[in-house]
C-alpha cells in the first residue's frame, strides 16, 4: 500500500478529543525520517498522514511535532484414542494468572526480536488497575547464547516455585536433547519445550497459557480480553488465524488426518499462537510433535503421491515443509477439540498483523509477519543496521531530536484511561502499526544508549 505524501495539509479528523493537531513542516524533515515511517494513517480512508497525536491526550497544550536438562517423555496417545479435551474455565478469583511462553533459538535475529516482545510485556505494567487484576508472567525456554542475552530482570525458572506478587520473567535453558531430536526441523523446538518436566511443573499455577513466537508483541488490550471486557469474546481456547495454504493444502491436511485416524473439523489456517489452559497446551504439543514427525518422514518429496511434481521441500503456499508445525498443529487442534471447535475460535485479536492500521485496542497479540508494509521485521532490521553504523555523536543527536516514540507510548496510556473510564468504548486512534513502530524504536534508543561511550 502506497502511503500518501506529506504536505502542509492540516489534519481534519480525530476520533478522540475535539482539538485538532496540525501537521507541522518539521515532520517532513524529521531527523529520523529515514528510519521511522514518515506517516501513519488514522484509518484506511483517511488521507491525513502524520506522526500524529491528538493534543487533547495530554494535560499540557503543546502541539506534537513528531510522532543441560533432560526430557521426560509424555506417553504418546494412540492416534485412535486421543480424547477431546473438555477445558474448564479459570476459577473465579481476584487475579487471573497468565504465562506468556516462548522458545528462543540461538540466532541473533531471534534474540533481537525477542527484546521487542519483552518490552511490550513490561509495558503492560502501566495499565493499572487491570495490570493488577491480570498478572502476566513471561517464561522463556532458550538456547545459548540467547539465555545469556536476556534482560537482567529475567530469573532462572527455578525461582518460579511459588506465585510471585508481581509480574515476573523466568527462563530455562532449552534441553540439548530437544535441539538434537529436531535438528532436521528446528521450528518444532518451539512446541517440544512444552513437553519438558520443567514446563509442566511450573505452568499448572496459571489460568491461561499464551504460547507465542519470539517475533510477537503483546498489546495492552490483552488485559481487557482476559477479563472478558473486550468486544472480542473470550473463549476456552483461541488461536491466531493467518493464511498459510490453498484449497489443495487444506484438502491434503484433511486427507492425512483421516489416514492417521484423527478427526479434522475443517478449521484451517490456525496460526502459531495459542491462548489455552495449561493442560491443553501440553496435549496440543504432544499430539503436534507426534504428527509432525510423521509429516517429516512421510509427506514430502517426489516419491509421495499427489506431490510428485513438487521439489523435495515442497512449494509455498501449496505444500511446504517449512510450515510442518502448522500443518501438524492444525490436525492436533481440530482433533483434540473436535466436539467444540468452530470458526469463532480463530480470533482476530490474536496474530494480528504488525502492519495493521486498526486501533491497538483491537489486538490482544500482534505478530510481526513477513510483509512489505511497515511495520515489517525484516525492513526494521535493515533500518537498525543503518542506525548502528552511524557516528555515535550524530546518533545521539538524532535520538535527542526524536520524541514521537515516547509520545506515542504516552498516548496509548492516555487512550487506556479514556476507554477504562468511558464504559469500555474502544475508540483509540493509535494504530497497531504506530504502537509497534514506536515501541521498537524506543527499544533501540534504550539499547544503544547503554553502549554509547563517547
Amino acid at each position: 500500500m502506497k502511503l500518501p505524501s506529506t504536505t502542509n495539509k492540516p489534519c481534519v479528523k480525530s476520533t478522540i478529543g475535539t482539538k485538532v493537531t496540525t501537521i507541522d513542516e518539521r515532520q517532513t524533515t524529521s531527523p529520523f525520517k529515514d528510519f521511522f515511517p514518515t506517516r501513519f494513517i488514522l484509518d484506511q480512508n483517511d488521507e491525513c498522514a502524520t506522526y500524529f497525536l491528538v493534543s487533547s491526550f495530554y494535560s499540557s497544550s503543546k502541539e506534537v511535532s513528531t510522532t543441560t536438562t533432560t526430557t521426560t517423555t509424555i506417553p504418546i496417545l494412540s492416534n485412535k484414542t486421543v480424547p477431546s479435551l473438555v477445558s474448564s474455565k479459570p476459577k473465579e478469583k481476584n487475579t487471573i494468572r497468565v504465562a506468556v511462553v516462548v522458545s528462543l533459538a540461538k540466532q541473533t535475529s531471534h534474540i533481537a526480536e525477542f527484546h521487542l516482545l519483552y518490552d511490550s510485556w513490561r509495558f503492560l505494567e502501566h495499565f493499572s488497575p487491570l495490570s493488577q487484576q491480570v498478572k502476566v508472567d513471561l517464561i522463556v525456554f532458550c538456547e545459548q547464547p540467547s539465555c545469556s542475552q536476556l534482560p537482567s530482570f529475567c530469573l532462572p525458572l527455578s525461582f518460579n516455585n511459588k506465585l510471585q506478587p508481581n509480574p515476573s520473567c523466568f527462563y530455562e535453558e532449552l534441553s540439548v536433547k530437544i535441539v538434537e531430536e529436531w535438528n532436521d526441523y528446528l521450528y518444532m523446538t518451539s512446541i517440544a519445550f512444552l513437553l519438558t518436566p520443567q514446563y509442566r511443573s511450573t505452568i499448572l499455577k496459571y489460568d491461561w497459557i499464551l504460547r507465542v513466537d519470539q517475533d510477537a508483541i503483546i498489546s495492552p488490550a490483552l488485559l481487557f480480553g482476559l477479563l472478558d471486557k473486550h468486544p472480542v469474546k473470550l473463549y476456552d481456547m483461541q488461536f491466531g488465524s493467518t493464511g498459510h495454504g490453498t484449497e489443495f493444502t487444506y484438502k491434503r491436511i484433511r486427507d492425512i488426518a483421516k489416514k492417521l485416524g484423527y478427526k479434522h473439523m475443517g478449521i484451517h489456517n490456525l496460526c502459531s499462537t495459542w491462548l489455552v489452559h495449561p493442560n491443553d497446551s501440553i496435549q496440543i504439543a504432544n499430539l503436534t510433535t507426534l504428527i509432525g514427525r510423521h509429516f517429516l518422514k512421510n509427506e514430502y518429496g517426489p516419491h509421495v503421491s499427489g506431490i510428485e511434481n513438487l521439489p523435495a521441500i515442497g512449494e509455498w503456499p501449496k505444500w511446504w515443509r517449512g510450515v510442518t508445525s502448522l500443518y501438524a498443529a492444525s490436525i492436533a487442534i481440530n482433533h483434540i477439540y473436535s466436539s467444540t471447535i468452530a470458526a469463532h475460535h480463530q480470533s482476530p485479536a490474536i496474530d494480528h498483523p504488525s502492519f495493521s492500521t486498526s486501533s491497538i485496542w483491537h489486538a490482544w497479540h500482534i505478530h510481526s509477519l513477513h510483509n512489505s508494509e511497515p511495520f515489517a521485521k525484516f525492513q526494521h532490521r535493515d533500518h537498525l543496521q543503518e542506525f548502528i553504523k552511524e557516528d555515535p555523536t550524530k546518533r545521539i543527536i538524532r535520538m535527542s531530536n526524536t520524541t514521537y516514540t515516547q509520545e506515542v507510548l504516552n498516548a496509548v496510556i492516555k487512550e487506556f484511561h479514556e476507554i477504562y473510564y468511558n464504559n469500555g468504548k474502544f475508540n483509540g486512534i493509535i494504530s497497531v502499526r504506530t504502537y509497534v513502530t514506536a515501541l521498537a524504536w524506543q527499544k533501540a534508543h534504550a539499547a544503544t544508549g547503554a553502549i554509547n561511550l563517547n
